[in-house]
């Protein structure tokens, strides 16, 4: 069968783990997608704080992360936007480049709090989301209207990039676990996350 759509999957990706080569990888594979792009968020809207990572140091993670991931591909065009990364934005512009359907990718803990985020009825009128399950989320709380929604229980995702800073600001060796051999070197030779 041919494969078809286009899966999406964005965020800051500081650090990027094996959650996320995980929800790309098994969303491709699930749902038969041509290709997935990883969009690492230039200007988060909603996560910008003090210390974080360079945006050129969560690319160089996010591409070590996926190197040898088939129909996986990073994509900086976020960096070419001015302003903040609204996924609105990026779907609108995806949308009127390629005639195939749009894939969201995400955690049931954004979708939480999707409705905090800029246009989320549109956003859910140019994709289907693709919603992962996390540890205490509710993947239907509060959706902000109606979407095409696809819930996978498997991988649960129970990593987070956050708990992940936490855990390497005190022991490179606690976080290993969660982020592929490279990307743990790249942080360590950086001093990243110290």
């Amino acid at each position: 069968m041919e494969r078809s759509g286009l899966g999406v999957q964005g965020g800051t990706f500081d650090p990027p783990h094996i959650g996320h080569r995980a929800m790309a990888r098994t969303a491709r594979a699930r749902l038969n997608l041509e290709r997935v792009l990883v969009v690492p968020a230039f200007v988060p809207p909603h996560k910008a704080r003090a210390g974080m990572s360079a945006y050129a140091d969560r690319v160089a993670m996010t591409r070590l992360m996926l190197e040898d991931e088939e129909g996986v591909e990073i994509s900086t065009r976020e960096a070419d936007r001015p302003g903040p990364s609204y996924t609105v934005d990026l779907l609108q512009e995806l949308q009127g480049e390629i005639g195939d359907e749009l894939y969201f990718i995400m955690g049931s803990d954004s979708l939480a709090d999707m409705h905090n985020w800029r246009e989320p009825e549109t956003i859910m009128s140019l994709c289907t989301l693709v919603v992962f399950t996390r540890t205490g989320f509710e993947p239907f709380l509060r959706l902000p209207g109606e979407a095409s929604i696809v819930v996978f229980d498997d991988p649960v995702i129970d990593v987070s990039s956050s708990q992940l800073r936490a855990q390497l600001a005190s022991d490179y060796s606690a976080a290993a676990q969660s982020l592929t051999p490279k990307v743990l070197a790249y942080i360590r030779d950086r001093g990243l996350y110290q």
